[in-house]
């Protein structure tokens, strides 16, 4: 069947270059490459093969149920559960050889009993919170969690981890605030005869930025997709854009003044114009705060979306193109000719952020995954 011209390509060679730049700025420490949320919308089975093939021998998800996709589909790096254990799914974790992070007693005696009867161990990475406040142990209850560890001879603390609150502003006093209480929870840790051999924090900002200390991890996220984590950080490393989110005109008409345009008659023509239909809308994951302020490049050129954002459809005044034509390419995230719209002046318009905007991009729409001959196309973003 026919598709319409909706698609999100996806530029594998762009995710492995990526990748390789934040290695280099890893330096010697490993590096976990972070694919939660369907690969931040780019498609978690194509993109963790595709960091597998780079040289990945960790990948994150955020619950178990992604890390089980994973193995189904093949991937056979080390993947870790970074949102944690729900009740009951410690057997899933165990028997897909998914390692889980933790921050509850409760985890370990699920993994402990179901461990035992399988007669094997059980690895997992223990959480502490250092000021993000979200999950993970509280700094000052960390003493007392380690010394009833011992009840879980069968769960291996492999890995100790925190999560940094703000390591993209330019004051890294609060980072270094956390990475300290970070070194006295594995020094509290040791102090428990529970010494955790592989420690990590730091997101793709700390990764660049180089906090790290004696970490031996680093799980860049956002970076990896050639995003930047906050408007103004200024990344150091080369990155490449992966998504390229587009469509094709759909129906171009000419309206007299005087005409208004979408839902609400937001807009209305001042002049004789062009208004050409995108199939594209925000069941697709064009926000409708992009209505009358958002843009998209047509033959390099920006056009002004006009009228609201619709479900299915949105609208543009393509009147400089008196002789456009249905077909033509309409690019709404990345580049065509000359022209570039970046996920981040995306997001702005949005008034939210580029991870909100990439993980937003739906499944309905196909992720169409390139380089060039190989390029391979999914009905959805799996």
């Amino acid at each position: 069947m026919n598709q319409r011209p909706t698609r999100a390509e996806i530029d594998l060679d762009a995710l492995a270059a990526n990748y390789r730049a934040l290695q280099e700025a890893a330096g010697e420490r490993e590096v976990l490459a972070v694919v939660k949320a369907n690969a931040y919308g780019h498609g978690a089975v194509a993109c963790s093969r595709a960091l597998e093939e780079a040289g990945a021998r960790w990948l994150g998800v955020a619950i178990v149920e992604e890390g089980v996709a994973l193995r189904e589909a093949g991937v056979s790096a080390r993947i870790l559960v970074l949102n944690g254990l729900f009740d009951g799914q410690a057997e899933a974790c165990l028997a897909h050889d998914l390692t889980p992070v933790v921050y509850r007693l409760e985890s370990f005696a699920d993994l402990q009993a179901l461990a035992s009867s399988r007669g094997e161990k059980a690895r997992v990475h223990l959480k502490v919170d250092t000021g993000m406040g979200r999950v993970g142990v509280p700094l000052g209850d960390l003493p007392a969690f380690a010394a009833d560890l011992k009840r879980y001879p069968e769960v291996e603390v492999e890995g100790l981890l925190t999560h940094l609150a703000d390591a993209d502003i330019r004051d890294l006093d609060y980072s270094r605030e956390q990475v300290a209480r970070f070194g006295r929870a594995a020094e509290a840790m040791a102090a428990a005869g529970r010494p955790v051999p592989l420690r990590h924090f730091a997101n793709s900002a700390a990764t660049v930025r180089r906090l790290g200390g004696e970490a031996g991890m680093v799980r860049p996220g956002i970076m990896l997709y050639g995003a930047r984590p906050a408007p103004d950080f200024d990344p150091s490393v080369p990155l490449r854009p992966v998504m390229r989110f587009l469509t094709a005109t759909a129906y171009v008409k000419r309206v007299p003044p005087g005409s208004p345009v979408s839902y609400g008659r937001t807009f209305v023509t001042k002049r004789e114009s062009v208004i050409a239909t995108l199939p594209v809308g925000y069941a697709d994951g064009v926000p409708r705060k992009l209505s009358n302020r958002g843009e998209v490049l047509v033959r390099g050129r920006r056009l002004p979306i006009v009228g609201r954002v619709c479900m299915d459809l949105t609208m543009v005044d393509a009147t400089d193109f008196p002789d456009l034509a249905v077909g033509e390419e309409a690019v709404l995230i990345g580049a065509q000719g000359d022209g570039r719209i970046s996920a981040e002046e995306f997001a702005g318009w949005a008034e939210t952020i580029d991870y909100e905007i990439l993980c937003g991009v739906s499944s309905r729409v196909p992720r169409v995954y390139l380089p060039g001959d190989e390029a391979t196309a999914c009905e959805s973003s799996s």
